[in-house]
């Protein structure tokens, strides 16, 4: 095997140690508990080895009871003081895992919120998703079982070779020798099959990803008669899968024989050898019954930890997923400027902005513009101006590449991005609600928010006559995938803005999901609400932005005109033509 991947392999096994750093008592308790219970393990045949041979020679010279039933009583006590230690770190071991995978699973939603938002538009859903899920419960499965036993493994093995060599060097070599046949053969056999783990977590995040989609697209798959071709999508990874994971277990599975080999080798030499020594009068037959419990006991950590290597490949596989993400660039550091935020009046300027998703593609070159306070802001154009662009820049969704923001004079790259965020409410094409009251969708984080103040909001953008239709009124309770339409969705993100209260509102066509009855009253009341407050509205039907205060039409991400409605028709140019345009579809 190549040893980049043996490096990766190691340095993810450090990181995931490594995070049991807060949880090191427990980690420490299981260590010494199995050290502890596999030194009681190693010095049991000692004990065997003593009964045997005062027994021989009791038959020529007398019983010696006392030094019997010591030897009785000694392996009585270290059997059963080795099943305490493993009964005490079997208990401890499963919350070890558990505490870690918590962790793991609270550091991941934290740094889901600290990458750029670039990581989820390029990144699956359901990888995420699997990452999340699927990998920690692989990595905190994997990690329970193995991780006792490894150690329990290891300090047997070691602790067999030093009694063995004390009790009798010829016998020590004869079980080593035999047991590295088993060990070459098992590292092959792990070279090999490591390879498939990696593929197997990839290809089980790639069938989430794939059982996400068709999930949420069913209506449309079944609208147009797709489902064959998302069956053989789905058959195609499934496939991939199945085949990856029958070769991954198929070699894993080889290593219970070859280990049983390996002992049952160990175990033959041993009686040849030691029978040999025995007639030829150098050992005693105690000590070679010793070796052959020792064989089995030296052969036992060789065949654990080759099961265990097997097992914890795919935790290995799990754990660089999980460290991939963990270890994503993060959003670049907030800005400590101490902003009153009372005195925020709204003034916006864009100065000079480049910006390009990829780095080297800019889509936006030379974007300037000045927005007074409580001005209403329209912008307009066609499908990939930048229009959505401009508003994730003005959130710092994205970093701009050149040029700067500003708020009030003020860089929103010198304000904490919760200050930022504090000044602007948002209300997205893509609505968003979650399993909770109609109350709680529409109050959200806003706090203080009095029963008045939410009965004049849901009032105001038409939201009442659909609350007095749900049986518990604004407590009515949504699911996770509320079972109410697109329209009724937008009207509460839209109430969930209103109610934030934020000098600066953005409405990135917001009003695309409403019928033209709704998107009137809800037009009239924004424009209520907004008397002072600064507003950004990306539409595409231009009609319900003719009373912006400005409008600004981009065309591939430079500003090509701007001005009223009535001074941009008077023009005769480019928005006068897409204003038309709209007509004529109809």
């Amino acid at each position: 095997m190549s040893k980049e991947p043996t490096e990766k392999k190691d340095g993810t096994l450090g990181k995931i140690l490594s995070y049991m750093k807060p949880f090191r008592v427990m980690l420490i308790a299981i260590v010494v508990l199995s050290l502890l219970g596999s030194i009681l393990n190693v010095i049991v045949p000692i004990f065997t080895k003593n009964i045997v041979n005062l027994t021989s020679e009791g038959i020529v010279s007398g019983f010696d009871l006392d030094a019997i039933w010591r030897n009785v009583l000694l392996t009585v006590a270290a059997l059963l003081g080795a099943f305490l230690c493993n009964l005490i770190q079997s208990l401890i071991t499963p919350a070890l895992a558990q505490r870690t995978a918590q962790r793991m699973r609270s550091d991941l939603n934290d740094k889901s919120n600290r990458i750029p938002l670039n990581y989820f538009d390029t990144t699956p859903e359901g990888e995420t998703l699997s990452t999340m899920t699927n990998d920690i419960d692989t990595l905190s499965t994997s990690f329970s079982s193995t991780l006792p036993s490894l150690v329990t493994a290891i300090a047997t093995l070691l602790g067999c070779i030093v009694v063995m060599l004390i009790t009798n060097w010829v016998l020590t070599i004869v079980t080593i020798v035999a047991s590295i046949l088993g060990l070459l053969i098992t590292s092959k056999v792990l070279s090999i099959s490591s390879p498939f783990f990696a593929k197997n977590q990839a290809l089980l995040a790639e069938l989430n990803s794939t059982v996400n989609e068709d999930i949420k697209g069913i209506l449309v798959i079944k609208s147009f008669n797709a489902e064959k071709e998302a069956m053989e999508s789905f058959d195609k990874t499934n496939t991939d899968l199945y085949e990856s994971t029958w070769k991954s277990q198929m070699a894993t599975s080889l290593l219970t024989p070859i280990a049983l080999f390996s002992n049952n080798l160990s175990y033959i030499m041993v009686c040849i050898v030691g029978a040999y020594l025995v007639f030829s009068g150098s050992e005693q037959i105690g000590t070679v019954i010793a070796f052959i419990s020792y064989a089995s006991l030296f052969a036992t950590p060789i065949s654990t930890i080759s099961q265990s290597s097997g097992q914890i490949q795919p935790a290995l596989a799990a754990g660089d997923r999980i460290f991939a993400m963990l270890e994503q660039p993060e959003m670049s550091d907030d800005g400590t400027k101490s902003i009153d935020l009372s005195s925020i009046k709204g003034a916006v300027q864009f100065d000079h902005v480049q910006f390009g998703y990829v780095p080297n593609h800019i889509i936006v070159h030379d974007f300037s513009l000045n927005v007074k306070p409580g001005q209403k802001v329209a912008i307009v154009g066609p499908t990939g101006a930048g229009k959505s662009t401009l508003i994730n820049l003005l959130t710092r969704f994205y970093e701009v590449n050149g040029g700067d923001i500003s708020i009030d004079g003020t860089s929103i790259y010198d304000m904490p991005r919760e200050t930022l965020h504090s000044l602007i409410s948002i209300v997205l094409q893509e609505t968003w609600t979650f399993a909770g009251s109609i109350r709680d969708n529409i109050v959200y984080s806003k706090e203080g928010v009095t029963d008045e103040q939410l009965q004049q909001v849901v009032s105001s953008c038409g939201l009442d006559s659909f609350v007095r239709q749900c049986p518990a009124g604004l407590d009515t309770i949504l699911g996770e995938e509320a079972d109410i339409s697109a329209g009724q969705k937008q009207l509460i993100t839209i109430a969930r803005a209103m109610i934030d209260d934020a000098p600066i509102l953005i409405l990135d066509e917001a009003t695309s999901s409403v019928d033209t009855r709704t998107e009137a009253i809800i037009s009239a009341a924004i424009d209520r609400l907004l008397e002072g407050r600064t507003s950004f509205v990306v539409a595409h039907r231009l009609s319900t932005i003719r009373n912006a205060d400005m409008i600004i039409v981009l065309k591939d991400g430079d500003v090509l005109e701007t001005g009223t409605h009535d001074e941009l028709m008077a023009k005769e140019g480019f928005y006068a033509d897409l204003y038309m345009s709209q007509f004529e579809q109809h």
